[in-house]
C-alpha cells in the first residue's frame, strides 16, 4: 500500500466524528496542568510543556475501552514536549493521524507520520515532540497481557522484556495488517451489532492483534518464538481443564474438582499446567476470573459496583483483588469503571 493510500486511510478510520463522539470525549482543555492530569489518568504520569514557552496549550482527547484494549484519540494545539520515561505496564502504539511527531527512545531517533507509526516497549525509556493540531490515535495494551500471550506461545516464563523495534511501517505487510485489524475495532465501535462486542469474539481478536504485532514487527523474541512454533501441542487434559474452567469461571471449583474433570490425579493436572502453561490451576482459573471482572466493569450498560462484580467471580479480598487487577490492566478497577465508554 502506498504512503498516500495509507495516509488517506488513517485519516478516513481515525477522524471519524462517528467514532469518536462527544460521549467518549474525556476532556477539552486549555490549561497544562489539567491536560496533564488527564492524560496520565489513562497513561501515566509525565513532563508536559509547550515547545514554544510564550504559548497557552489546549488539547482533546477521546478515550474509548474494549476488553483489554484502549483506544485513544489525542491531539494538541500547540508544538508540545512529552516526556513519560518509561512506560512500565503498557506497550504503546501511536498512529498519528495527520501531521507528525519526533520520536526518541532507547537510540531509535525518528519522524512518525501517518506511514510510521511508533510502538513502545514498556522498559524503554521515550520521550517525544508533537507537532500542534496533529492529531494522533493511540493504543494501549496492557503489558501483562502481551508478555502472558508470549508465554502462551513459548511455553515458558520470559527471561528477558519483550522489546519491539520502536518504528511499526505501516506500508509493510506487517504494518498494513495491523491497520486492517485497528480499522475492525474502528467498525466495531461505531456498529452497535458488530460481533466484537461479544466476549469471546472479542478474545479472539485481541490475540489476532498481539500476534500481529508479535509475529509481524521486529523484536527480541521473534527467533524464540518462530523455534517454539514446532513444540508439541498441549496433553488433552490440560486443554479440557481449560475449557472446563473458561464454562464454569462464575462457579465454586476446587483442583480436586478440576482433577475429577479432566481423568486425571491432582499431582498429574498441577504436572501439565506447570510444563505446558506455566502457571497452576487456580492461578490459572484466576486469571480467567480476573478478565471477566475487567469485562464487566468495561461495559457500557453495567450498573454493579466494582464491589459487587468482584464478589460475583469469587474475589472476596477485595485489597488483594485491587492489587491484582492493577498489576494486569495498569489501573484501579474504580478507574476501568469511571472511563469505559
Amino acid at each position: 500500500m502506498s504512503q498516500n493510500l495509507i495516509a488517506q486511510r488513517c485519516a478516513s478510520l481515525f477522524d471519524s466524528a462517528s467514532l469518536f463522539t462527544p460521549e467518549n470525549q474525556l476532556f477539552l482543555l486549555n490549561d497544562l496542568e489539567g491536560i496533564r492530569e488527564g492524560v496520565s489518568g489513562v497513561f501515566k504520569n509525565h513532563e508536559l510543556r509547550c515547545i514554544d514557552s510564550t504559548e497557552r496549550v489546549s488539547a482533546r482527547m477521546h478515550h474509548i475501552n474494549r476488553g483489554r484494549l484502549s483506544l485513544n484519540r489525542l491531539e494538541y494545539g500547540v508544538n508540545v514536549f512529552i516526556d513519560p520515561g518509561r512506560l512500565e505496564d503498557f506497550f504503546l502504539i501511536q498512529v498519528p493521524i495527520k501531521g507528525r511527531a519526533r520520536i526518541q527512545c532507547a537510540g531509535h531517533d525518528f519522524i512518525s507520520t501517518p506511514e510510521r507509526a511508533s510502538l513502545i516497549s514498556p522498559n524503554l525509556p521515550l520521550s517525544m515532540s508533537w507537532d500542534a493540531n496533529a492529531p494522533q490515535l493511540a493504543l494501549r495494551i496492557e503489558r501483562s497481557e502481551v508478555e502472558y500471550h508470549c508465554v502462551q506461545h513459548l511455553g515458558h516464563n520470559l527471561d528477558r522484556p519483550l522489546e519491539f523495534d520502536p518504528e511499526l511501517d505501516l506500508t509493510t505487510p506487517g504494518g498494513h495488517y495491523f491497520l486492517q485489524l485497528i480499522g475492525i475495532l474502528a467498525d466495531a465501535i461505531k456498529l452497535d451489532d458488530h460481533p466484537l462486542h461479544h466476549s469471546l469474539v472479542l478474545k479472539q481478536f485481541e490475540s489476532m492483534l498481539i500476534n500481529a504485532l508479535v509475529y509481524g514487527q521486529p523484536n527480541n523474541l521473534r527467533e524464540r518464538l518462530d523455534c517454539a512454533s514446532n513444540k508439541a501441542p498441549l496433553p488433552h487434559f490440560v486443554k479440557r481443564t481449560e475449557e472446563f474452567m473458561r464454562a464454569h469461571a462464575d462457579q465454586p471449583l476446587s483442583i480436586e474438582q478440576l482433577a475429577e474433570h479432566a481423568g486425571v490425579s491432582v499431582r498429574t493436572l498441577f504436572a501439565g499446567f506447570r510444563d505446558f502453561c506455566d502457571t497452576t490451576p487456580m492461578a490459572y482459573l484466576r486469571n480467567l476470573r480476573l478478565e471477566q471482572v475487567h469485562l464487566e466493569l468495561s461495559r457500557q450498560q453495567q450498573e454493579d459496583s466494582v464491589t459487587d462484580i468482584a464478589f460475583k467471580w469469587g474475589f472476596a479480598h477485595l485489597g488483594r483483588f485491587a492489587q491484582e487487577y492493577k498489576r494486569r490492566y495498569g489501573e484501579a478497577p474504580s478507574t476501568t469503571l469511571r472511563f469505559r465508554s
